[in-house]
C-alpha cells in the first residue's frame, strides 16, 4: 500500500471518529428535584438586611431537613419556620417555649410536604410545613404572644396542627456543587396559613396576614447520615 493511500485511509478514519464524537449528546443537567432530595443541615440564615441570624434562630436545636422522593418533609426546622412566619421579634418572645412545641429529643419531627416541577431544571418550589402544638394551653399561650385570633374550628381542639405553605421559594443547586443548596424567601413568595376542619378542608386564620413573612436566605449542606442519626447525636449533646 502506498504512503499516499495510507495517509488518506488514516485521514478518513480520523474524520469518521471525529464525526461520531461530535454527534454525541452533552451530559444533560440533573433535574432540580433529584438534586434537592436527601438530608440537609441548615448552615446559615441571613435576613433581608444582610444580617446573619443563624445563632438567634437555631439556638434551640440544629435544623436538619429530609426531602424525599415521595414529596415528604421531615425536619427539626420548626423554629426556622416559626421565624419565617412570625418574624424575629415575636420569635424571640416565644423562644422559651421551644421545648414544649418541638420535642426533637424525643424524635417528634416537624413534618410537611414539598412540591416542584419534576424532571426539569427549575429555580423555585413550594414548601408546606405542618406544626403541631401539643396542648391547647401551649397553643393559647403562643397565640396570645403573637396577638392572633384563634380560628373558630380549633377553639375546642386538643391537638392543634397549623399548616404553613410557601409558594415560589427560590432554590439554587446544580451539578457543579450538588452538596450546597440555597433557598431565598423573597417578596415574590406567596404564603398561606391555615388549619383543617373535620373534612380536611383548609380554614384560614382570622387576622393573620400572609404578607408579613420574613424575607431571608438560607444555606443548606448535604449530610451523609440519616436524619434519625443526626437528631439522636444532637439530642445526646444537649
Amino acid at each position: 500500500m502506498s504512503i499516499k493511500s495510507t495517509f488518506f485511509r488514516t485521514l478518513l478514519i480520523f474524520v469518521i471518529i471525529f464525526s461520531i464524537s461530535s454527534c454525541e449528546k452533552e451530559d444533560e443537567p440533573t433535574p432540580t428535584n433529584d438534586l434537592m432530595e436527601g438530608v440537609w443541615k441548615l448552615d446559615k440564615i441571613v435576613d433581608e438586611n444582610g444580617v446573619n441570624v443563624t445563632d438567634t434562630v437555631m439556638e434551640f436545636f440544629p435544623a436538619y431537613l429530609h426531602l424525599d422522593d415521595a414529596n415528604s418533609v421531615n425536619s427539626t426546622a420548626g423554629p426556622l419556620f416559626m421565624y419565617l412566619v412570625y418574624g424575629e421579634s415575636k420569635f424571640i418572645s416565644i423562644s422559651s417555649k421551644m421545648d414544649e412545641m418541638f420535642k426533637y429529643a424525643d424524635m417528634q419531627l416537624t413534618e410537611g410536604e414539598w412540591f416542584i416541577d419534576k424532571n426539569k431544571v427549575v429555580d423555585n418550589f413550594t414548601l408546606e410545613i405542618k406544626m403541631r402544638f401539643p396542648t391547647m394551653e401551649t397553643f393559647n399561650e403562643i397565640f396570645t404572644i403573637f396577638d392572633i385570633d384563634l380560628p373558630e374550628v380549633v377553639e375546642d381542639a386538643m391537638d392543634i396542627i397549623v399548616y404553613h405553605k410557601f409558594k415560589f421559594v427560590k432554590t439554587q443547586i446544580n451539578d457543579t456543587n450538588p452538596d450546597i443548596m440555597v433557598w431565598n424567601v423573597t417578596k415574590e413568595v406567596q404564603a398561606n396559613y391555615y388549619t383543617k376542619d373535620q373534612y380536611g378542608d383548609p380554614v384560614v386564620y382570622v387576622g393573620m396576614s400572609p404578607d408579613a413573612f420574613t424575607k431571608c436566605t438560607m444555606t443548606w449542606s448535604r449530610q451523609a447520615k440519616s436524619i434519625t442519626q443526626l437528631v439522636e447525636e444532637a439530642a445526646g449533646n444537649k
